[in-house]
């Protein structure tokens, strides 16, 4: 009988060190609501021609983006390098001539990918290539904080 409760023992202890090996490596990523706001920002600068032509501005808004909540987060390979497709809300804040225009919650669905040296992040966004090429990723600079551009 005792040969039982050991072998029951062990059989348990096994079970729950595999379940907390697995639980382990389904721990999401945490990512700083700061990155993600300028991946955001990121991502509407890229659409800017379009949204000032949609509200027939003579001069592109300017907007601020916070309020991140990243609901999910995957983890995916992008050109052979790790990144994450994050889902999730923020607060947009758009000021126009005729006064401040405030969206909560709006939706974000978008893919970043971390560099090699930990350093840097990039936005990634997957369709067709230029003049009929085949669909791939393209990535994009999240400047970090400090980072000059000229």
């Amino acid at each position: 009988m005792a040969a039982y409760w050991q072998g029951l023992g062990r059989w348990l202890g096994l079970s729950l060190v595999a379940i907390a090996l697995a639980a382990c490596s389904a721990v999401p990523i945490f990512f700083d609501t700061d990155l993600v706001a300028d991946a955001i920002s990121l991502q509407l600068e890229q659409t800017q021609s379009q949204l000032t032509s949609q509200l027939r501005l003579s001069e592109a808004p300017t907007w601020s983006v916070d309020r991140v909540k990243v609901r999910e987060n995957a983890p995916v390979m992008i050109q052979d390098l790790p990144g994450y497709h994050l889902r999730g809300t923020y607060r947009l804040t758009i000021e126009l001539p005729r006064g401040t225009v405030t969206r909560p919650k709006q939706p974000f669905d978008l893919y970043l990918q971390g560099q090699k040296e930990g350093k840097s992040w990039r936005l990634a966004k997957y369709g067709p290539g230029d003049a009929g090429e085949a669909a791939d990723w393209r990535t994009y600079l999240i400047p970090p904080k400090g980072y000059y551009v000229d």
